[in-house]
């Protein structure tokens, strides 16, 4: 058990600190500039900076920071709150299948040429993959008990 929590030290740096802060960080992006975050979800091309921005994807991007909130407090909830580790455990593979998800969804929409370009990637798109799949493998390798076992020694 390590910074307060019912994980091993890193897992508890990367889901109680790093990850929360992550999701205040999307909710600002998705919230005081919802145009932008619209747009940056694709590499930046000419027609898609001039393009409009529809009303259905700023209530979108709207709803989204919403939820980076609601999964920050989540975060904090089942991993600083909560003294049982089945609930952290529980909340870690939930989340690891939303990762899997959401990393799905973005490869749909950009097909594959433009997922697996990830030198074309903006900052956007990293924090929407690259994250996610780092954030992903940690918290399988943290069920896995790679780092050590969620709850302490018994």
């Amino acid at each position: 058990m390590a910074l307060g929590t019912l994980l091993p030290f890193w897992p508890a740096l990367v889901f109680t600190y790093l990850e929360p802060v992550s999701l205040i960080l999307g909710f600002n992006a998705a919230f005081n500039s919802p145009s932008t975050f619209v747009t940056r979800q694709l590499p930046s091309t000419a027609a898609s900076s001039l393009a409009p921005v529809l009303p259905g994807a700023l209530i979108l991007s709207y709803t989204l920071s919403n939820i980076f909130l609601v999964l920050a407090a989540l975060a904090i909830l089942c991993t600083v709150v909560t003294r049982d580790a089945r609930v952290a455990k529980a909340y870690l593979l939930i989340i690891a299948c939303g990762d899997l998800g959401h990393i799905y969804s973005s490869y749909k929409v950009m097909g594959p040429d433009v997922f697996w370009n990830f030198g074309g990637y903006n900052d956007m798109m990293w924090g929407n993959i690259g994250v996610s799949a780092f954030l992903h493998v940690n918290r399988v390798a943290t069920l896995l008990g790679v780092f050590g076992r969620v709850g302490g020694r018994k």
